[in-house]
């Protein structure tokens, strides 16, 4: 089979899965088609990656539809690519996995035939994907609220820390332009005639200025 060749129709219940495909939006296509056209036949089809997503998908509607028979069928599909003389360049095989969803038992059983789930089974199942969805809604509307408070937050931080940044970044909040921290600042408390310009005799508590005046 060739990736050239396409359906020419393509129905509303034959769904294929793809590795953008999300599995919330085709279980939700895929239940509501059922409940409004009345369909008792759901046909999947995946190729390579994409398989997994099919397999999940399938085990979700059967539990929220109970008594779905199961066929699988698994093929190969190649990928060829081709030169401007039409020529085969490259050719790749791809596993590709067919499933079909009955709600009336299938008349020829092959290897791949499921059984409906058992009702036990199927409702234990149910309850763990309610609680899950509902984990889900909670945790949105948490998160909600945190994004909010941590904004809040995250901004009165910025602003915190660039006041900081100016106060020990060489501009004093009081003093002169030539302070540091180790220093006292030519501030508005100093007296004019003191000469405490530069550094030294840290902690002493008597004006600088007084020795140079005959101060004892």
């Amino acid at each position: 089979m060739s990736s050239t060749q396409k359906d020419s129709k393509k129905e509303p219940n034959d769904i294929r899965i793809g590795m953008s495909s999300r599995p919330r939006n085709v279980i939700k296509y895929a239940t509501s088609i059922m409940d409004e056209k009345k369909l008792t036949e759901l046909k999947f089809s995946a190729v390579g990656g994409s398989i997994g997503r099919l397999l999940d998908i399938v085990e979700v509607l059967k539990v929220l539809k109970p008594g779905l028979y199961q066929l699988n069928r698994i093929t190969s599909v190649a990928y060829q690519t081709v030169d401007s003389n039409n020529q085969l360049l490259n050719q790749r095989l791809f596993p590709k996995l067919e499933v079909i969803l009955s709600k009336e038992e299938p008349k020829n059983k092959t290897e791949g035939y499921q059984g409906k789930m058992d009702e036990k089974e199927r409702k234990e199942i149910e309850t763990i994907l309610n609680k899950r969805k509902e984990q889900r809604e909670n945790n949105k509307g948490t998160n909600r609220g945190r994004g909010r408070g941590r904004g809040m937050r995250r901004g009165g931080r910025r602003g915190g820390f660039r006041g900081r940044g100016r106060g020990m970044g060489g501009r004093p909040r009081r003093g002169g332009r030539g302070s540091t921290r180790g220093a006292p600042a030519r501030g508005r408390g100093t007296p004019r005639g003191s000469t405490g310009r530069g550094r030294g005799q840290r902690g002493s508590t008597a004006p600088r200025g007084n020795k140079g005046r005959g101060g004892k």
